[in-house]
C-alpha cells in the first residue's frame, strides 16, 4: 500500500502540467483537474466528461500517485465542467440583493 502522506510532492501547478500529457491519451472529451483535500489529505482530482455516464471515457487508467500527489480520477457528464467546474469566482458583493 503506498503512503501518501510521507510523500514529497512536486507543486501542484508543475504536477497538473505534466500529468495533462498522461490525461489526453487516456480520455477523448473535456477533462478538469483541480486541487482538492478530505480526510485524506490534498489530491489532484481529474474529471473527464462523457455522453453516457454507464460507459467510463477513460480509455487507460491514469497513475495512482504522480509526482507525489494522491490522483483521482471522476466520471461526469457532458457540461459538467464549464457548468460547476471551470466557473470564474464571482465577487462576493451581495450589495444588489
Amino acid at each position: 500500500m503506498s503512503n501518501y502522506w510521507n510523500t514529497k510532492k512536486a507543486p501542484f501547478d508543475e504536477a497538473k502540467e505534466k500529468i495533462k500529457a498522461l490525461v489526453i491519451e487516456a480520455t477523448e472529451g473535456a477533462f478538469f483537474i483541480k486541487k482538492a483535500s478530505n480526510d485524506c489529505g490534498t489530491t489532484m482530482d481529474v474529471y473527464a466528461e462523457t455522453d453516457d455516464t454507464e460507459v467510463s471515457p477513460w480509455s487507460t487508467r491514469l497513475p495512482t500517485t504522480f509526482m507525489g500527489w494522491r490522483v483521482i480520477i471522476y466520471v461526469c457528464p457532458t457540461g459538467y465542467i464549464s457548468a460547476f467546474l471551470d466557473v470564474k469566482e464571482k465577487d462576493d458583493d451581495v450589495s444588489n440583493w
